[in-house]
């Protein structure tokens, strides 16, 4: 795996870390903003975990992500 695959999932890493703190701050979805910023963090956390994913060559490798 190059640098850059684990950059992706680093970088996914802390985007879905991002999202689940800004999930509890949007109090079940009350509050446009926090919400809003959730959606983003998890969106590009799993854009970002599919790069690593496609970097990847080995299967098992691959499965246990």
């Amino acid at each position: 795996m190059n640098p850059t695959t684990w950059l992706a999932l680093l970088g996914a890493i802390s985007f879905e870390v991002m999202g689940t703190t800004l999930l509890q701050q949007s109090q079940q979805f009350t509050k446009p903003w926090p919400t809003a910023g959730l959606a983003v963090c998890y969106g590009v956390a799993f854009y970002l975990l599919t790069l690593s994913l496609i970097h990847i060559s080995e299967p098992t490798r691959r499965y246990a992500i």
